[in-house]
């Protein structure tokens, strides 16, 4: 025992030999849960407690019980002997032949465990966690200068129960396999050193007098093992763990979820609704706030972005599309980046002063990897151009609505999207209409029935307030569907895109610049220029002036361009007129990009 070599290639070809499953299922996660409640619950301080628990276990898996005492038989009779630990795994993994890896590493554990529950029962002693206070004291005089020491049984049967925690949380993946590496060579090796250990912790127990300096010495080498096999299954689970986050997203964004909190909170990390994890302005100060935040009642919009470096333009659009009623989203910053050095935390800083809207507090720690893998396999594709923020719109349920509603917003303005004047029409008074066709048709009345006049009038104040009840209701359910829905979805846009019948100036200009707008109402023939070569600019001015001259003709002339100084010469020489600052010039490229954009997109998808 002293040198402890092991033949690891015959011992592999021993192991496979005993491997003959016939498709024998156990509940593994139950079996380990009742486990480790045998082995590191407190309750397991005294006799009775001890023997409550192991009778529960015997009766909650009276199918496997059987096989569980003869394991536990099998390792108490060979512990007390002298015989190798080795042929006693081997013999272990024999008895279980039938089952597969991961459940031949949970039944050893669950005879480990009867087993130590017993020990417990006989031993009398009050040890709070652990093996039995004997163990310790053992363990002490081995090696007497680290008393203070972890037991080496508890490190050793806690890195056996997590490297089979491990395995069979891989195993029980409906949408991750196994690599074939693990499966062929990691799982048989696994399975052995998981019984070695057990064989030896029992082994340890039982020959409590003559524990020395080579028996630790093995200990040791076990564990030492048992962390290598983890170490080389962890990247295995961490894969599985990434597949399934990423289908849960996945799906409940673009499936169903309860409720966007919910996907909120698988997109941001957090567990708890009511943790302090993004902030907002709120009166002109930065508010701390959580996911509760997010009542029913609110809509939400993710501004999704490569780091901070948005234009000044951009977010000054942005802060006013926000700002813009009580009813536009809530939009959200989120940063998809793979680099946690892409910012420091003074811009981060400067970046969160300059917004009205949503932030995230720690970006780099909340943002879900699932959630930047989705970002990049399923949303920048789609209708974006280089670098450029998207704007993804949630329904009340969390699912995705539309996954770049950005150009919509740069083309129809707030109150035209959600069609705020969509209502029942004002009328005109009908009490009069009423009452003049009833007494038509009531003519010669009045002599039988004295109060028909009165009667009338009546019927037609009745007739009005249900009408005007009718209207407010249909009203009210108008105003509730606009207050609870987001109307930033593509059904929406492609409705506006359709019912856009004259894809032209006016529209790209909107509200941008009145001047314009009133040049097209009055059917002006209109020059739109731009262009950073201020003798260009004065050479093409000066000839449209000429023309518009010798042709009498009415022709207007507006600089859209953003280059300053060529602005600043314009106006002081008088040359056109120009857009009001830069911002106006860059929202009109901008809104002119995004509606031929637009129109491409809607084309393309009516085929």
């Amino acid at each position: 025992m002293a040198n402890f070599h092991i033949d690891e290639n015959a011992m592999m070809e021993l192991v496979c030999a005993t491997h003959n499953p016939d498709g024998t299922n156990i509940n593994s996660n139950v079996v380990l849960s009742a486990i480790e409640t045998i082995l590191n619950s407190e309750k397991v301080v005294d006799k009775i407690a001890t023997e409550e628990m192991l009778e529960e276990f015997d009766l909650k898996f009276r199918e496997l019980s059987l096989k569980i005492q003869h394991l536990c038989f099998e390792l108490t009779s060979k512990s007390s002997s002298i015989i190798d630990r080795h042929l006693t795994t081997i013999c272990l993994l024999s008895t279980l032949s039938a089952y597969s890896w991961e459940a031949k590493m949970v039944l050893m554990l669950a005879a480990f465990s009867i087993s130590y529950g017993k020990l417990n029962i006989f031993s009398g002693q009050r040890y709070r966690k652990g093996l039995t206070k004997q163990l310790v004291i053992v363990t002490q005089r081995a090696n007497p200068t680290a008393s203070n020491d972890p037991n080496p049984i508890d490190n050793l049967i806690k890195c056996a129960m997590d490297l089979t925690k491990c395995i069979v949380e891989i195993n029980q993946s409906s949408s991750y396999s196994l690599p074939q590496s693990i499966i062929s060579v990691f799982l048989p090796f696994a399975s052995y050193w998981v019984g070695r250990s057990i064989a030896c912790a029992v082994a340890y127990c039982a020959r409590l007098p003559m524990t020395n300096i080579k028996f630790e010495s093995e200990l040791n080498i076990i564990t030492t093992k048992i962390k290598d096999i983890l170490t080389t299954c962890s990247p295995a689970l961490e894969a599985k763990r990434a597949d399934e986050s990423y289908q849960t997203l996945q799906d409940a964004l673009f499936n169903n979820s309860s409720d966007k909190v919910t996907v909120l909170k698988l997109i941001l990390n957090v567990i708890d609704d009511n943790e302090i994890s993004l902030s907002t302005w709120t009166n002109g100060r930065l508010e701390k706030i959580g996911l509760n935040f997010f009542d029913a009642d609110k809509k939400v919009e993710l501004l999704l972005t490569s780091g901070v470096d948005i234009s000044n333009e951009r977010i000054q659009f942005l802060n006013e599309f926000y700002n813009d009623s009580n009813s536009a989203p809530y939009i959200l910053w989120i940063p998809i980046v793979d680099d946690h050095a892409a910012w420091s935390i003074e811009q981060y800083k400067e970046f969160r002063d300059k917004i009205w809207f949503g932030i995230m507090d720690d970006p780099h720690k909340r943002i879900a990897r699932s959630f930047t893998r989705f970002v990049k396999g399923n949303l920048l594709p789609h209708f974006q151009i280089g670098e450029e923020p998207i704007l993804v719109s949630l329904d009340q349920q969390g699912r995705i609505i539309h996954t770049n509603a950005m150009h919509m917003i740069q083309t129809w303005n707030p109150g035209y999207i959600e069609d705020r004047e969509l209502e029942v029409q004002a009328r005109n008074n009908i009490i009069p209409f009423i009452e003049k066709v009833m007494k038509e048709r009531s003519q010669g009345l009045d002599s039988l029935i004295s109060d028909i006049d009165e009667q009338i009038s009546h019927l037609a104040l009745e007739v009005d307030q249900k009408i005007q009840a009718w209207e407010n209701k249909i009203n009210n359910k108008i105003y509730e569907m606009r207050e609870h829905s987001n109307m930033y979805s593509s059904e929406r846009e492609n409705a506006l895109c359709k019912k856009e019948k004259d894809w032209s100036l006016g529209l790209v200009v909107g509200k941008i610049d009145y001047t314009v707008t009133y040049w097209i109402e009055n059917e002006s023939c209109i020059f739109l220029y731009g262009g950073n070569n201020i003798k260009w600019v004065r050479e093409f001015t000066s000839k449209v002036h000429e023309v518009s001259l010798k042709t009498e003709s009415d022709i207007e002339l507006i600089y859209v361009g953003k280059n300053e100084k060529v602005r600043a010469s314009v106006d002081e020489e008088q040359m056109s007129n120009l857009l009001e600052s830069p911002y106006h010039a860059w929202r009109f490229w901008t809104r002119l990009q995004s509606a031929l954009l637009l129109r491409i997109n809607y084309l393309n998808a009516a085929n």
